[in-house]
């Protein structure tokens, strides 16, 4: 790791240390040394769980000596609500994904349980608030009707009024049925960035996970996928980085590097991913040939050190600030309009983001407001 530790608090160099799922002798070497110093454990703990590490750091604590037995225990009771929630989540799963089978619509799995069970080879390490699967344009309405014929209700207000921005621009909706929410989206880019919507159902593979057949992205969509999240995201919660990492260890040999930032470049999308590659590389030692972690222009460089900073610092970054990020577009004037779009959005937008009633008075206002509430916002979910 070709870092300044000096520049880190020791619980965060902890931090990046123990959310490795497979960390080398030398990691738990220095990991164990920085134990042997004066961890201030309430703020490591604050970090594994704002990050998301939390259960996979629990693993790679058991391997350790000197860690206080209450934090053992905090950390094994964050494993096993992960393991209870996560095994929920694919229970829930596979009852959707059989039911939308049987109707003749095929599904692509994404992220969440099933990535934590099939990447990370442990169910509970890898957390998610939501079930998050891929659907073909065509059957928006047909699994939206199953749906909502199996207990679930749509979240999205002003879907029906909106369906054109919904299509073109969000790619998802949301349903709830009280315990879960499935999100079904048909492309994977969204605001920021456009791709067909069948571009990600190209080369998707079939993957044994627990005694079933999943079909996921193809590697290289994965790796584009994931990156894109944590773009999107604004670079913060290192457990997306996390995943892309393990994603790249997963299929070292059958990721085509080429193809990969071939996709990126025709998306606008090579300069974001050069950074998140050697990001992975850095911090989590991904095993990526180095030709695709060079980043060259002045611009990668800027923004590359200021997103190491900001996925180190420990304070929440304002989502103004995470907004520059959107100039990692690989052109300029793309990027102005998103910019422009975030500030004066189309009304199905103003509605969806606000859940205000269709045809209220107050989207008018919302709309007005809108440069304002978005510079007033604390923090962004994760």
């Amino acid at each position: 790791m070709n870092l300044d530790f000096k520049k880190l608090s020791i619980e965060t160099e902890l931090l990046l240390l123990t959310s490795r799922v497979k960390p080398g002798a030398f990691d738990l070497e220095r990991a164990q040394a920085l134990i042997d110093q004066n961890i201030n454990w309430d703020i490591f703990v604050f970090l594994s769980k704002k990050h998301g590490t939390a259960a996979i750091i629990y693993k790679n604590l058991l391997r350790l000596e000197g860690v206080p037995a209450h934090i053992i225990r905090t950390y094994h009771g964050i494993y096993n609500n992960l393991l209870r929630k996560n095994i929920l989540m694919v229970s829930e799963l596979d009852r959707i994904i059989d039911g939308l089978n049987k109707a003749g619509i095929n599904v692509i799995s994404l992220k969440g349980a099933t990535a934590s069970e099939t990447i990370f080879s442990d169910i509970a390490v890898y957390p998610s608030g939501d079930i998050d699967i891929l659907i073909k344009v065509e059957d928006i309405d047909n699994v939206r009707k199953i749906l909502e014929a199996d207990g679930y209700q749509l979240n999205d207000v002003g879907f029906d009024e909106y369906r054109d921005y919904f299509l073109k621009e969000l790619h998802h909706i949301s349903l709830s049925n009280g315990k879960f929410t499935i999100e079904p989206h048909w492309n994977l880019f969204m605001r920021y960035l456009e791709t067909p919507p069948d571009f990600w159902w190209q080369e998707s593979i079939m993957v044994p996970s627990g005694g079933k057949e999943y079909r996921f992205l193809s590697p290289e969509r994965n790796i584009l996928y994931t990156s894109f999240r944590l773009f999107s995201k604004g670079f913060d919660h290192f457990r997306f980085l996390v995943l892309i990492a393990e994603i790249v260890r997963h299929y070292k040999d059958a990721v085509n590097w080429d193809k990969l930032f071939s996709y990126a470049k025709e998306y606008k999308f090579e300069t974001a991913l050069r950074i998140t590659m050697k990001l992975s590389s850095e911090l989590l030692g991904a095993p990526i040939p180095l030709s695709y972690t060079n980043i060259r222009s002045i611009r990668a460089k800027f923004f590359y050190r200021h997103i190491l900073k900001m996925i180190l610092r420990e304070e929440v970054v304002h989502p103004l600030y995470k907004m520059l990020w959107t100039f990692l577009r690989d052109d300029l004037t793309g990027a102005i309009n998103v910019i422009l779009r975030r500030i004066f959005p189309p009304m199905g937008e103003i509605v969806s983001r606000y859940r205000l009633p269709v045809g209220s008075n107050k989207a008018i206002i919302y709309y007005l407001l809108n440069p304002l509430f978005l510079a007033l916002r604390k923090h962004q979910k994760g």
